[in-house]
């Protein structure tokens, strides 16, 4: 199986394009919480294309954006290298080059799956300033409707890697673990992606899991895909419902 900082090299472009965003919401409850401002100091780890960073960016804050794969830094670089208190630097989660205790808050969206690891954990702790905060973001789909019940049938069904690499499958007792004596505040926000056909295609083929272009399988998905949106479409879009959850807490104990 291909190795984590090399899955998503020819993936950046759709990543970009078609993954969803996260609630202003989202940013505004994590600001108020941990009181994080221009002054601050921070680091978000497996940043992909940049989509929370631009968001924290927009808040005037100060941000790193860490990635180890080249095509998607390169891709935030171009997006967001003229931003004010934009940086960014090439760097596995487990092995941060920021100097110890120096950073306000540490935040992964949609990427701490790749790292939970206690190699992780303890890079953490170390470019952590003593009260400084985790922030880990993650839209889960709803799997309560029909739409999306078909859907995570299909990639069962097509993708052989969506079992193993899919987000989900964390538990919150593995989550808790990088947090200070495992306690952790867990808040969900509603999210949505209005999506035509080229768009969930788009959507599919920046995942991970997606099968290689040209086999079998990804033949196959796309044919089901596009049956899927024909079903389900209304005015030519279908809709993903997300709950968007923010996990938060310090890192070192108070």
């Amino acid at each position: 199986m291909t190795q984590p900082t090399e899955r998503f090299s020819d993936r950046a472009d759709d990543y970009q394009k078609y993954r969803p965003g996260y609630p202003q919401e989202v940013i505004t409850a994590l600001l108020t919480i941990t009181g994080v401002d221009q002054r601050s100091s921070v680091t978000d780890v497996g940043a992909g294309t940049g989509i929370l960073t631009r968001l924290l960016l927009d808040r005037g804050l100060q941000v790193c954006a860490v990635e180890p794969n080249d095509a998607m830094r390169q891709t935030a670089d171009e997006l967001l290298s003229g931003e004010p208190g934009y940086t960014s630097l090439k760097a596995p989660a487990e092995h941060i080059s920021l100097p110890d205790h120096s950073v306000d808050l540490i935040t992964a969206a949609q990427s701490f799956h790749w790292f939970c690891n206690e190699e992780t954990r303890l890079e953490f702790q170390r470019i952590a300033k003593p009260d400084a905060y985790l922030a880990l973001i993650w839209n889960r789909r709803r799997l309560t409707s029909p739409l999306q019940q078909e859907y995570d049938a299909m990639l069962r069904q097509f993708s052989p890697d969506y079992a193993r690499v899919n987000h989900m499958n964390l538990s919150d007792n593995d989550i808790s673990q990088f947090f200070a004596a495992g306690e952790m505040k867990r808040l969900s926000f509603d999210n949505s992606q209005s999506m035509d056909l080229e768009a969930l295609i788009g959507r599919v083929r920046s995942v991970s899991y997606c099968p290689q272009e040209g086999s079998a399988h990804y033949t196959q998905l796309i044919r089901s895909l596009t049956q899927l949106h024909q079903t389900y479409q209304v005015n030519g879009r279908i809709a993903f419902e997300y709950d968007t959850q923010l996990y938060l807490g310090h890192i070192h104990s108070q």
